[in-house]
């Protein structure tokens, strides 16, 4: 994530710089170096609202079956949830405006993960991911979400949770050892594990992680003045 002197950190200060229409407070230049990247504004958790999810939904493949119980889960958790559809033709300023004001997003693993970049540090990336998709998962998206500063967490579909266990049998290799497709290249497994399966969140599990998110964003806001909490990886199988 380092290419010429420039980080990861850099790019998200240069998307923020261009989407928010913000000059970076760093330096009267046009693109300095280190950018500047959004800030988390101290919050009084006592009198703040309730922290702002985004949840963002996929509607061909990856779909999230169970969609309105994860949304009530968010709600029981203490969470304000919002579902975002996007579409070809959602600005990006649109997506980044969302995104800048929230407290924490939920994605099932996919290209729209990658607008964690429009995120602030101390927020909360939750990813879902599905059977056959471990690796890409923490290696697109969960590493470079830790380098920003969030935090990320990362919700881990069970066999039995996934739709290939309908189509290919809970005990077929499909299903339990996903590394015998990888072997046989990336499209093979992206024709399986990627267009062709959804998934049905456990609440249980699910609810564990929501948890995880709130008592994080607790414990950052009442670190007002002081050092954000440190970036961490959990995952819930």
């Amino acid at each position: 994530h380092v290419l010429a002197g420039k980080s990861i950190k850099d790019f998200q200060a240069l998307l923020h710089q261009g989407y928010s229409g913000k000059p970076s407070a760093t330096s009267s230049a046009p693109l300095p170096l280190p950018l500047a990247t959004p800030s988390r504004p101290c919050v009084d958790h006592a009198k703040a609202a309730k922290p702002k999810m985004l949840i963002f939904i996929r509607k061909q493949n990856r779909v999230i079956l169970n969609l309105p119980h994860v949304v009530t889960a968010c709600r029981r958790a203490g969470f304000a949830p919002h579902v975002m559809n996007l579409r070809r033709q959602t600005p990006l300023p649109v997506i980044h405006a969302a995104l800048a004001s929230a407290d924490a997003m939920v994605a099932v693993h996919g290209a729209a993960v990658t607008h964690f970049l429009f995120m602030r540090p101390g927020t909360v990336l939750l990813q879902i991911v599905p059977v056959g998709l471990d690796w890409a998962a923490e290696s697109f998206y969960g590493k470079p979400a830790q380098q920003l500063g969030l935090e990320y967490l990362e919700y881990r579909v069970a066999p039995e949770e996934s739709s290939l266990a309908a189509e290919y049998g809970l005990n077929s290799t499909v299903v339990q050892d996903p590394s015998v497709i990888s072997s046989q290249g990336w499209w093979e497994m992206k024709k399986v594990y990627m267009d062709r399966q959804n998934v049905t969140v456990s609440i249980k599990r699910f609810g564990e992680l929501l948890r995880a998110a709130k008592l994080h964003l607790k414990k950052n806001a009442t670190a007002c003045g002081g050092k954000p909490a440190a970036a961490s990886h959990a995952a819930v199988r």
